[in-house]
């Protein structure tokens, strides 16, 4: 699956925008992440309707970056986080989104985006 990785400057009703505009399209989204400093932001859509999501962007003037998340599970203790993150940096990933997407009892699936999602997979045995 993509997210759509979109950089705006932070002012209000950017986000309403974008959900409206998808709700008009009848496009259902998840994930949603979303961002900001006070000054940009970054929001990260996901749909199983890519089009649909494509065309709500851009229909609010916006554009944005796909990115192809691998999903992989890890225990949910200290560490396995910090050991996945450093697994992609010494293959030379350069990630652009790690997001938690679901648990399961003493297991988080975490979702990370990078340049090169074969890499991504291949490092992290997805």
């Amino acid at each position: 699956m993509n997210v759509y990785l979109i950089s705006v400057d932070d002012r209000p009703g950017i986000l309403a925008g974008l959900f409206e505009a998808t709700a008009a399209r009848g496009v259902n989204v998840a994930p949603a992440y979303g961002l900001s400093d006070g000054r940009r932001g970054l929001i990260a859509l996901g749909s199983e309707d890519e089009a649909g999501l494509q065309a709500a962007i851009a229909a609010v003037g916006l554009s944005a970056v796909a990115c192809e998340l691998v999903v992989v599970e890890l225990e949910n203790r200290p560490g396995a986080g910090a050991a996945a993150a450093r697994k992609l940096a010494d293959a030379g990933v350069d990630l652009r989104i790690a997001v938690p997407v679901g648990m399961s009892g003493d297991r988080v699936q975490m979702a990370f985006g990078g340049e090169d999602p074969a890499l991504v997979r291949r490092v992290l045995g997805a």
